[in-house]
């Protein structure tokens, strides 16, 4: 009776061992099923034995067309695959193995496999794969370098923009400073970063701050507002300045980035402009009195019984006329040129008729001059016949303007293999080695005491030196003080 009990006793512990052995395997086996980490197994051929649901949520599948089927139909990189295959026949174990895998919508997820082998008397069963996907790390990643590599590209515009551009807090900190900064206003970053807004504005202007940020927070817009600043140095700097609201994820103004340009040179333009406009007005309305004198003076005489004056005083009435038309087709010729719109009408013609034309009108303007023509004859050109006219009129113009005292002046041709080098020559005062670099600029006049009382604008050579340049030539000058200058430039000989 007692080996009964003793018998019934250990069928009761086993069956109660068997118990919580099968609620363990129960258990285990729901946990690996439904675990929320990706799980599967391949056989030694390569073939899906079995894949837990996280598995085939993952990637969109049913069992049905996921189990059975190779593992290198689901990998979009078939070396990955047959590399992770020959690494686990070889026994080795892989941990955080980098693979991309297809998924049934036809996506690719990014994922680490970690994976081993079941082995029994040393024959492969099957592997034990763990699946991680990491999509959305590596595209965060990928975010975050398209975000950085954005973040060096602004910075290296910021660095390289020839405008300053400063960034402060609201209360007027400076909390950035780029390069051009540095050299407008002559502050290192170090030297002015966490100073305040107000070292740079003039003390009659530190109001400015202020209503420019009450202008902002009503929903302003601050560009190219015209201003001064201060350097370093404490010199003065005519700036433009745009400035915009730093704003935080919420949408709070938390600061302020301000762009600065320098407009000293636009000013200094503005100034150039307004004291040419003065001239010009002043230069214009000359020859309009001499004009008008010369008008009354031809009226009143021709009153006179017996008197005939009116040639005389009608030849000079013509000769002012053309001086003032001159100045104005020089005014407009430049706005042509400035803008694009000059326009070439090429013709072949004869030089010496043309270079005679600028002969008899030039007799009128002087009676100190006496205007020499020289080996112009039997040359033809194919050119803009006018404006090769002006270019000669306004050297010959200058020639009779740098030789006041008066003396011959030279209208000359040198024939030069193929071409002629046309050259206007005088006996006056000369031009210094400096005037000669800038002489063919716009506006520029040479200060010379010798030429005061002198009119012009110092357009001339300036178009002279453009209409050739339309011509493929261009304008050249020898010149020596108290001796004289020469003016040349050469142009391709027309044959037949």
């Amino acid at each position: 009776m007692k080996d009964i009990k003793n018998l019934d006793e250990k069928l009761a512990q086993s069956e109660k061992e068997n118990e919580e052995l099968r609620l363990r395997v129960e258990e285990l086996t729901d946990f690996i099923e439904n675990a929320s980490l990706p799980l599967h197994w391949v056989d030694g051929e390569g073939i899906i034995i079995w894949a837990n649901q996280a598995e085939l949520d993952t990637f969109g599948y049913t069992k049905e067309e996921y189990i059975g089927f190779p593992i290198s139909n689901f990998h979009a990189d078939q070396e990955v695959i047959n590399d992770i295959l020959t690494r686990l026949i070889n026994n080795e174990t892989l941990q955080n193995y980098s693979a991309r895998l297809k998924c049934k919508d036809g996506s690719v997820k990014d994922v680490l496999i970690s994976s081993n082998v079941l082995r029994k008397d040393g024959k492969f069963v099957h592997t034990r794969c763990f699946t991680r996907d990491i999509t959305a790390i590596i595209e965060e990643k990928e975010r975050n370098r398209e975000l950085l590599l954005e973040l060096a590209q602004l910075a290296a515009i910021i660095d390289s923009s020839n405008d300053a551009i400063i960034s402060k807090t609201l209360e007027g900190t400076i909390t950035s400073w780029n390069e051009s900064a540095e050299r407008m206003f002559g502050y290192t970053d170090a030297e002015i970063i966490g100073h305040p807004i107000q070292s740079l504005i003039p003390s009659d202007r530190q109001d400015e701050e202020f209503h420019i940020l009450s202008r902002l927070r009503s929903g302003d817009q601050v560009k190219h507002f015209e201003t001064k600043r201060l350097t370093k140095t404490g010199n003065v700097l005519d700036v433009s300045l745009t400035i915009s609201p730093i704003r935080n994820a919420k949408g709070d103004m938390v600061g302020l980035s301000t762009i600065a340009r320098d407009i000293a040179e636009k000013k200094q333009e503005e100034q150039r402009k307004n004291d040419f406009v003065s001239m010009v007005s002043h230069e214009l309305k000359t020859p309009l009195t001499a004009i008008t004198s010369y008008v009354q003076l031809l009226i009143k005489n021709s009153k006179k019984d017996g008197t005939d004056l009116s040639l005389p005083i009608i030849t000079r009435i013509e000769v002012q006329a053309k001086k003032m038309i001159s100045m104005i087709h020089d005014f407009l010729n430049m706005a042509r040129m400035e803008d694009g719109k000059i326009n070439l009408h090429n013709e072949t013609f004869e030089l010496r008729p043309l270079v005679e034309e600028i002969a008899g009108d030039t007799n009128l303007l002087t009676s100190k001059h006496t205007i020499k023509l020289l080996d112009c004859e039997a040359i033809n050109l194919h050119a803009d016949r006018d404006k090769i006219g002006q270019v000669l009129m306004n050297l010959v113009s200058n020639a009779i303007k740098y030789s006041p005292m008066g003396g011959t002046i030279t209208i000359g041709c040198e024939k030069q293999a193929g071409k002629v080098k046309i050259f206007v020559s005088d006996e006056g005062i000369g031009i210094s080695k400096a005037d000669q670099k800038r002489l063919f600029e716009r506006f520029y006049r040479v200060n010379n005491e010798k030429l005061n009382g002198v009119t012009g604008f110092g357009i001339g050579l300036y178009l002279v030196s453009e209409i050739l340049r339309y011509h493929n030539s261009q304008i050249e000058v020898e010149s020596k003080e108290e001796t004289g200058s020469t003016f040349h430039f050469s142009l391709k000989i027309q044959e037949g």
